[in-house]
């Protein structure tokens, strides 16, 4: 039903208390709104924004009766609640199409619009990473996770058994493509360790987080 590549968000209440503030808005809206495809008269096809409004009232008016659970009521209740949610959607896609996918229109016609997705760009070198480092359930393994990073390309763990004050030998542990499930094996059980990461991304080589000390067991 609806249209292809749509702006509004087509979010119509998934409570009848919902769905009846909803309709009230929109018929407000529309019957005050100021496009020149909206002032004309109403399409004789469609339901008018008064209408909208007289079934948003009847609709809350069940909705109260049924607070009660009589099956009769709540039956009516649900359908009259789905009836107005699809009357909505017949109103919107018909106000899209006459205002032309205009995102301000459609917000002061009362409703609710897609979120504009803009692709971020990455400038700079990516920042030094959290890495949290725990003992693998094997012996000797340790199990690393770094949050993940957007425009990673991949992300590189050395580890030493030097102090870092003392500037120690770093030995690389891998370049790896994921931020998770980063799996170190093959450590001394009983030798402390201390590990670092770094993020690759387009635009170079981030800066090594500060070492993570752990003891193996």
């Amino acid at each position: 039903m609806k249209p292809q590549a749509s702006v509004i968000a087509f979010e119509f209440g998934h409570t009848p208390h919902e769905t009846v503030q909803i309709a009230r808005t929109v018929k407000v809206m529309l019957l005050s709104h100021d496009h020149p495809n909206l002032t004309g008269p109403w399409p004789s096809w469609l339901t008018s924004p008064e209408v909208l409004g007289d079934d948003a009232d009847k609709l809350d008016a069940v909705s109260e009766r049924a607070v009660n659970h009589d099956t009769t009521l709540v039956q009516q209740r649900d359908e009259l609640h789905m009836a107005v949610k699809k009357r909505l959607v017949r109103i919107a896609q018909f106000v899209e199409l006459a205002v032309d996918g205009d995102r301000n229109a459609l917000t002061r016609a009362g409703f609710k619009v897609r979120p504009l997705h803009v692709k971020k760009t990455y400038t700079g070198p990516p920042p030094a990473p959290e890495l949290s480092v725990t003992h693998g359930k094997v012996s000797g393994t340790f199990a690393a996770k770094i949050t993940r990073y957007m425009g990673a390309k991949s992300y590189r763990v050395q580890i030493t058994d030097q102090d870092p004050s003392m500037n120690p030998t770093w030995i690389d542990v891998d370049d790896f493509p994921l931020a998770s499930k980063i799996l170190i094996p093959g450590r001394e059980p009983g030798k402390l360790y201390w590990i670092r990461a770094s993020i690759l991304s387009s635009a170079g080589r981030g800066p090594w987080c500060l070492p993570v000390c752990i003891r193996s067991l």
